[in-house]
């Protein structure tokens, strides 16, 4: 009797078929997990874009002066101060901004005291909603300001707005050049 050396093609034919299954779940798996990646640095990327607006905001009002607010429901215009002047132009510091909702896009605007350009700036698309309120000690939480008492002034102001993948974002912030 000769001994035999080597596969049988039975055997052969069932490790290529371990072979190609574990293939198949390690390309499987692979794509799952670049999936996951591409996810989540599209959602790194809205809540950068979102951070990046919100400190703009943030930054607009904390240097907001004692200059009447405008405010209606997707509207808001204030002066402030503090408006960089790198090239050391003879300009005023102040500057007024106002943000607004235009179909589904919010919108910085900006002119300088004493100045004739605008400048417009898009700063989110995708915004489903958006309001603000101002918050006066006496009356707290108006949406519409000049409320007919323009004697006070408001200390805090409330903005929130839904844009993309994040439903409901809502930020209180003290006006700090209004407050005593």
């Amino acid at each position: 009797m000769s001994k035999q050396s080597g596969f049988t093609l039975l055997e052969l034919v069932i490790a290529m078929a371990i072979f190609a299954l574990l293939g198949l779940a390690s390309w499987g798996l692979f794509d799952g997990v670049v999936r996951v990646q591409q996810g989540t640095s599209a959602h790194e990327r809205e809540l950068r874009r979102l951070q990046r607006v919100v400190t703009m905001i943030e930054r607009d009002l904390l240097h907001a002066t004692t200059a009447p607010v405008q405010l209606t429901a997707d509207f808001v215009q204030f002066q402030r101060s503090h408006w960089r002047n790198p090239l050391d132009l003879p300009r005023s510091e102040r500057q007024s901004v106002s943000y607004r909702l235009d179909n589904g896009v919010l919108w910085r605007e900006s002119q300088g005291e004493g100045t004739q350009e605008m400048r417009r700036q898009r700063l989110l698309e995708d915004v489903h909603g958006l309001s603000w309120r101002l918050f006066e000690p006496q009356a707290g939480w108006v949406d519409q300001w000049p409320s007919g008492q323009d004697s006070r002034t408001p200390i805090a102001i409330e903005l929130q707005f839904s844009v993309g993948r994040f439903e409901a974002i809502r930020r209180v912030l003290p006006l700090l050049g209004v407050i005593p």
